[in-house]
């Protein structure tokens, strides 16, 4: 699918999630995909950086998952556009599951039934990532 036909403004519900999975997106590409659906994008790792006192030694975001799902939420509520596009996610994800304990399945049903969102939002990761049971009516590949 190319970026010009993804048509992100139309996603529905519109106060939830969605995925878009991109294997290889480049910043250029993504300015791109932004600069077409109106939509803001957003770096989750910077987020994370901002969001991190300096102080911090050890960020053990597996034991913050609900702070990391609210700062998610968030994000939607920063932003004057009516499209947010979180790119970076993949380094949270692939942190969750490297821990022993894995909370992946908490990570995935909690984003997923996020609900009353401020913006559409589309979360950008590679095909690896998805998660087994999400609504497919929710996901768009490139």
């Amino acid at each position: 699918m190319q970026i010009n036909d993804l048509k992100l403004r139309e996603a529905r519900p519109s106060d939830r999630p969605h995925l878009l999975f991109w294997d290889t997106p480049n910043d250029l590409e993504l300015k791109q995909l932004a600069l077409y659906e109106n939509a803001e994008c957003i770096s989750y790792r910077n987020n994370l950086i901002s969001r991190t006192p300096a102080t911090s030694r050890f960020l053990k975001l597996h034991l913050h998952l609900p702070r990391e799902l609210e700062a998610i939420k968030n994000v939607c509520t920063e932003v004057s556009k009516p499209v947010v596009l979180i790119s970076d996610l993949d380094c949270l994800i692939t942190y969750i599951y490297t821990e022993p304990d894995t909370k992946v399945t908490f990570f995935w049903k909690n984003l997923e039934t996020t609900r009353h969102l401020q913006s559409i939002l589309w979360i950008i990761l590679p095909r690896k990532l998805a998660p087994v049971d999400w609504d497919e009516s929710r996901i768009k590949y490139i």
